[in-house]
């Protein structure tokens, strides 16, 4: 049995009633530091078990936008291309697998984001090619920036947290139009 979410409350309980009150009053960074370093520690307690679920639902995200770029270039530049097609089918494999481990999901988004990153800014594309890419890029980011709008609400820097929805939604595959 894992016991890892018991584990970080136990942490943040010792942080807070052991470790709290030896610390200096006067050290403002300490004080300051030691609330955010016990808020983020309850704040993975209670995602620890979605973070798999996470990077499986991001890596989507990567694909459809990576996909998009693929469409929206005609076959003729295929130099700007580069390995992304490559790099979208290993992406897919490894998000439809359901032996592929957190780390390698990880991985495939951070490899997909860059690759669409590196085909967006490539100075042999013509301008306008490439601003119909940003253009894409950027639209297809909105569902990948709700999610994480969501899933760091818990920090509280979102003014409307009613109006988000929630991270059960998004890792069900649940699709609707929030407000903005």
């Amino acid at each position: 049995m894992d016991h890892s979410s018991n584990t970080l409350g136990a942490l943040r309980k010792s942080l807070l009633d052991s470790v709290a009150p030896a610390v200096d009053p006067n050290d403002p960074l300490a004080s300051e530091q030691l609330p955010l370093v016990a808020d983020y520690l309850e704040f993975l307690r209670t995602r620890i078990y979605r973070i798999h679920e996470r990077s499986r639902f991001e890596l989507g995200e990567y694909l459809q936008m990576a996909e998009g770029v693929l469409t929206r270039l005609s076959v003729t530049v295929g130099a700007a291309v580069g390995d992304l097609p490559k790099q979208v089918d290993a992406a897919r494999a490894a998000r439809e697998a359901a032996s592929t481990g957190t780390t390698e999901l990880l991985e495939q988004g951070a490899t997909l984001a860059a690759a669409v990153s590196a085909v967006v800014r490539d100075e042999t594309l013509p301008e306008e090619v490439r601003q119909a890419l940003g253009r894409w890029v950027v639209e297809s980011s909105r569902e990948l920036l709700a999610f994480q709008r969501s899933w760091y609400a818990p920090f509280g820097f979102e003014s409307s947290r009613d109006r988000l929805r929630s991270v059960d939604d998004f890792l069900a595959g649940k699709s609707c139009v929030t407000a903005q």
